[in-house]
């Protein structure tokens, strides 16, 4: 019996046949190989050569050939699955080829690792070219992984492109679920099909060697021309798709998947498609979307995706269109201005800089003359100093500049209920919060220091509520790959999530990501692009909560949270923006001035770490205090004592809910928008507070709130006790609990 059979559907590929053949055929493993083409019906030369080929190698050709052609290579494949008598199968696209001895590199893997499906990795190329210049190189696992089953495994393939033309499955497991492609569809039965595989799978193994080159929109493929049919298809594709995904995930995933499907290869294939048929087409879209379900899809976790089926339920076909090409206009935008904004930092960079560089003049020019260079020789310096024996450590740290988050409040906890006896705090050593840390016993490291780099580094765990990459790992931004560092990373997060950050925080490995709210957890477990799965996320609450007392205070508290753009603004700039005007304009109201006066309180302003350079700009009286950020030295404190709090977007309201307080959201329309607050979910803010819009109505909820003697309306108290997962007061307690709890597995 072979040991691989290899799968072909061929359809019209008469100038592309051979070179795979030719690549099949020089594979080191081509005796243990089953080599099955299956002629659609082409009415070209193919059958032809396939058949010269079965009388060269009669001993592993054994070709199919049908007549008529089926539209797709559905029945091709199925045709090929009948015949196959190899251990193993392999699927492959005539118009491609086999890089190197690719196929002979999967064969050796699943027969080292007796794995269910090894998955290798795809250069994409033009036409008949090789692979030392790729359009594109396919995913790569980061590390690789050999037999895993987990759930955060299985959610990370679903997000990634079909995997089967890399990839060698095990044939008993196809037999044993009666596994066979979609024959009446023209695409993505190939997803269908290799989903269901994986997740029905109980040992993956994921490789990075390139096994593959695929010819990126060959002349007469289906993706450099489109037909109608495509979309004629959808019903029972999305079908197909929900049988496929339905045995393994919930029904959220299931809609994101089917949702963003429709987004990032139906929609923009409508480019390549007739303009005269374009309305059909999205009709078409609209018919598989309402048998699928639109309140199923509306599920979805991804905003732009439920805008889309919104849009596509209402028949709104010019909007959908028009909110598509911005969208996809707006993503390369971004992309720009993280280009723009690397360019502007570069920019800026100190002087003393340039005079480090010319002082390493005479280590470049050695290096230079060694193999690899300076970047190597700089590269392997860090890692040399890095690199060391595990050191047992728990690090907690919040802003490089500001403590008082929920690291601190972990710290505090570990060390007073003597948990663990080695930690330490990073925080940068011109911060305030640095002298205060260290006279209360903290075991302080600057940030930055060599000593925070190589204690950081070979951790046990770190413990963050920020992660960004200057947090989590401050040497790469010096120029160095940082290898893999040793610690787990425990994610306290700054507040409770109430828009799609998948982009960013997905892109993190975590130990244990922190919820406070069941409609957070969900969000972030039904949502593909946060790569989380329930082993990492779990409901605990946030560190700080626990040191939250409502107090009496005598100030409203006014914290506005960031804007991106206003980051790096001038002065003028700041003051000409609609945050500072729409800001300065309430706070200074003299309707609420004296509403204010009358509760015996008074305002206090408090900007974000990102704007308070321009704290300054606001007018201070007897009526509003402007409080620098850097000069808040409890945010506990602060917060425990606010009868209300007004702000628009920031996560510190939740603080102040948990409290059981009033909170009023400003939400004032803004012509540009922070990208975090754009997708917020304002729904959440009328419910669990009072959400306003234009200036009269934010006169008006500061005065009412005063009037009512800063009380909670007794249905918004109702609605805090339902969002929140807990109010014990012993969410540090269940950190650690789950901390431990991950490392005993």
């Amino acid at each position: 019996m072979f040991k691989v059979s290899i799968i072909l559907a061929c359809y019209n590929v008469d100038a592309f046949i051979e070179d795979a053949f030719e690549s099949i055929v020089r594979q080191s493993a081509f005796a243990q190989f089953e080599v099955i083409p299956v002629n659609d019906g082409s009415p070209d030369r193919t059958w032809e050569i396939i058949q010269e080929y079965q009388k060269r190698y009669p001993d592993n050709f054994f070709p199919i050939s049908f007549d008529q052609g089926s539209g797709g290579p559905g029945r091709p494949r199925n045709a090929g699955l009948e015949r196959a008598t190899g251990e193993y199968v392999i699927f492959m696209d005539p118009d491609d080829r086999i890089y190197k001895d690719g196929y002979s590199t999967l064969l050796k893997a699943m027969e080292k690792h007796q794995s269910d499906v090894v998955i290798a990795t795809r250069y994409g190329v033009k036409e008949k070219a090789d692979g030392k210049n790729p359009v594109w190189v396919d995913w790569m696992a980061d590390p690789p992984y050999v037999n895993q089953n987990s759930y955060e495994v299985k959610l990370d393939l679903l997000s990634q492109r079909p995997v089967i033309l890399k990839t060698i499955y095990r044939r008993d497991l196809i037999d044993r679920y009666g596994l066979r492609f979609l024959e009446s569809v023209s695409s993505s039965e190939d997803e269908i099909f290799d989903k269901k595989y994986l997740l029905l799978s109980e040992k993956i193994t994921k490789i990075n060697d390139v096994v593959y080159l695929y010819t990126v929109a060959r002349t007469g493929s289906i993706t450099s021309k489109i037909r109608i049919k495509v979309y004629e298809d959808l019903v029972p594709i999305f079908k197909g798709l929900d049988d496929s995904l339905s045995v393994y995930f919930n029904d959220a995933i299931v809609s994101y998947r089917v949702a963003a499907l429709l987004r990032t290869f139906y929609l923009p294939k409508l480019l390549l498609l007739d303009p005269g048929l374009t309305d059909r087409a999205l009709e078409l879209c609209r018919d598989a979307c309402e048998a699928f379900g639109f309140d199923r899809l509306l599920q979805t976790a991804n905003a732009t995706d439920k805008r889309i089926i919104e849009l596509l339920r209402d028949r709104s076909y010019s909007q959908l269109m028009l909110f598509f090409m911005n969208h996809r206009t707006g993503a390369a935008n971004r992309r720009n201005r993280v280009q723009a904004k690397k360019l502007k930092e570069m920019e800026r960079r100190p002087v003393k800089l340039a005079l480090k560089a010319s002082s390493l003049v005479g280590l470049s020019r050695k290096a230079v003359k060694e193999k690899g260079g300076l970047g190597k020789l700089w590269t392997t310096r860090i890692r040399k100093n890095l690199a060391g024996a595990p050191n047992g450590y728990w690090i907690f740290m919040d802003r490089r500049e500001k403590a008082s988050d929920n690291g601190e409040a972990l710290y505090r906890y570990v060390r007073d209920n003597r948990i663990h006896d080695k930690i330490a705090f990073i925080i940068r050593r011109d911060s305030p919060d640095y002298a205060r840390l260290v006279a209360d016993g903290f075991n302080v490291v600057a940030y930055n220091s060599l000593e925070h780099w190589r204690l950081h580094y070979n951790s046990e765990y770190f413990f963050a509520s920020h992660v960004d990459d200057v947090i989590i790992k401050p040497w790469a931004s010096f120029g160095a790959t940082d290898g893999k560092p040793r610690y787990k990373l425990v994610f306290l997060q700054h507040g409770i999530i109430r828009s799609d950050l998948s982009g960013w925080l997905g892109a993190k490995t975590y130990q244990l990501f922190c919820a406070s709210a069941k409609r957070e957890y969900d969000g972030l477990i039904n949502n593909v692009r946060y790569n989380v799965g329930p082993d990492q996320v779990k409901l605990t609450g946030l560190a700080r909560h626990d040191l939250l007392e409502a107090k009496d205070g005598d100030y409203v508290l006014v914290s506005p949270t960031w804007r991106s753009f206003l980051s790096d603004a001038t002065e003028a700039e700041f003051r000409d923006s609609e945050f500072f005007r729409s800001w300065h304009r309430l706070i200074h109201d003299s309707r609420v001035s004296e509403a204010m006066t009358g509760a015996g309180v008074r305002l206090k302003l408090v900007l974000h770490s990102s704007i308070s350079q321009f704290a300054h700009c606001f007018d201070e009286d007897e009526h509003v205090e402007v409080v620098r950020y850097s000069d808040v030295t409890s945010f506990a404190e602060l917060l425990s004592s606010a009868r209300t709090l007004v702000t628009d977007y920031s996560t510190i309201s939740f603080d102040v809910l948990y409290l059981r307080r009033p909170v009023i959201y400003y939400t004032f329309p803004e012509l540009q928008k922070h990208s975090t607050n754009a997708g917020a979910d304002l729904s959440l803010y009328g419910e669990l507070g009072t959400r306003v819009e234009e200036h009269e109505a934010a006169v008006a909820a500061l005065v009412a709130a005063a009037g009512d003697g800063f009380r909670s309306a007794e249905d918004k108290v109702r609605a805090a006790d339902d969002f929140f997962a807990y109010g014990d007061r012993q969410n540090r307690k269940r950190i650690i609990d789950a901390v431990l709890e991950g490392s005993a597995k």
